[in-house]
């Protein structure tokens, strides 16, 4: 009847694809449409994934994606937080465990064991072929663009040049611009390993991480170590 809403004919559940069953519940409806864009967004990239391709992914009525989000920024502004955020928390221990930890003893091993860790968390979490697509796709989507601007992107730049400094100022390294330093290092070690993955498109080895890391690290405490 028109007007009224469209009432389905029960599934039974071994015949429902996991993808494909509905949920229940505005929390539960929110997250299947936001995991859904995700996949999308992975697959087709942010310039060509739809709010209608989304919807049918989520199996809901593209108004139903609105009464969520209210817009496709909005809904990448979310996709981009899904992406980006958890990597904060968990870079904090990275640095905590590892060069934080540092008593000036053994300071390649040290930069070894960070830059191992680093590095899978840029590519071995749940997030990291996501992450990728996002900065792949930035330059290309101007609302992708807009929602970055919103992430702290360059907290674990501060994050390193303060360690950097702590260090320089111990004697263990010689660093005049901890800034620049820790960009430099940021991209022997996550910049390589990204070129290597093709933006977390291929898996890495552990003996490849290896390789990568030991080769930055080398030529990092080559340029800042002391003499």
């Amino acid at each position: 009847m028109a007007g009224s809403e469209r009432t389905e004919t029960p599934v039974p559940a071994e015949a429902q694809s996991p993808r494909r069953r509905r949920q229940h519940g505005g929390r539960d409806r929110r997250a299947q449409i936001l995991e859904a864009a995700a996949r999308v967004f992975l697959r087709d990239g942010f310039a060509r994934g739809s709010v209608d391709t989304i919807a049918a992914e989520a199996n809901v009525a593209k108004q139903t994606l609105y009464n969520h989000f209210g817009d496709r920024d909005t809904l990448i502004g979310c996709v981009v937080e899904l992406a980006m955020d958890p990597m904060a928390a968990q870079f904090q221990t990275v640095m905590e465990e590892t060069i934080a930890a540092h008593g000036g003893t053994d300071l390649r091993a040290q930069f070894v064991d960070f830059g191992r860790r680093w590095v899978r968390l840029m590519l071995c979490d749940e997030t990291a072929a996501l992450r990728w697509r996002v900065l792949a796709d930035a330059p290309l989507e101007e609302s992708l663009h807009n929602a970055l601007r919103g992430i702290d992107q360059e907290a674990s730049i501060r994050d390193v040049a303060a360690r950097l400094t702590v260090l320089h100022e111990g004697g263990h390294l010689s660093v005049d611009d901890a800034d620049a330093a820790a960009r430099q290092l940021r991209a022997l070690l996550i910049g390589e390993a990204q070129l290597a993955s093709m933006l977390g498109q291929v898996d890495l080895d552990d003996a490849t991480i290896d390789a990568i890391v030991e080769r930055g690290i080398s030529m990092f405490i080559r340029a800042y170590g002391r003499t």
